[in-house]
């Protein structure tokens, strides 16, 4: 009973963290902001690859590449910014900022310049 117990707790979804830079993107929303793919390309190395990498490619999704991030911009924009159900439980801490900055980019036309 207790193991059951632990693993429910360990799975429950955690709360989202938050941070003071998703307040100013999501006051800019109205405005066109360029994105830098570096910025894209870090969130997705630290937030994402740990399962969609040359490692691991959970449900065949591999993100360790910029052409493989933008083949898969509509599926990083829905899972992580629409549904958010990636990161699973959010389970790297991914920031609301950094939705808003993956939003950012796939809305602006998403490619790795």
């Amino acid at each position: 009973v207790a193991v059951i117990a632990a693993l429910v707790v360990a799975m429950r979804p955690q709360p989202e963290p938050t941070d003071m830079a998703s307040t100013a993107t999501a006051t800019s929303a109205t405005t066109p902001v360029a994105v830098d793919f570096a910025e894209v390309r870090a969130v997705v190395t630290q937030r994402c690859v740990m399962c969609h990498g040359e490692a691991v490619q959970m449900k065949g999704i591999r993100l360790d590449s910029d052409a493989r991030i933008v083949a898969q911009a509509q599926a990083i924009y829905q899972q992580a910014v629409v549904s958010r159900a990636m990161p699973m439980n959010n389970g790297t801490g991914m920031l609301p900022s950094e939705r808003a900055l993956l939003a950012t980019w796939f809305k602006n036309g998403p490619t790795s310049r």
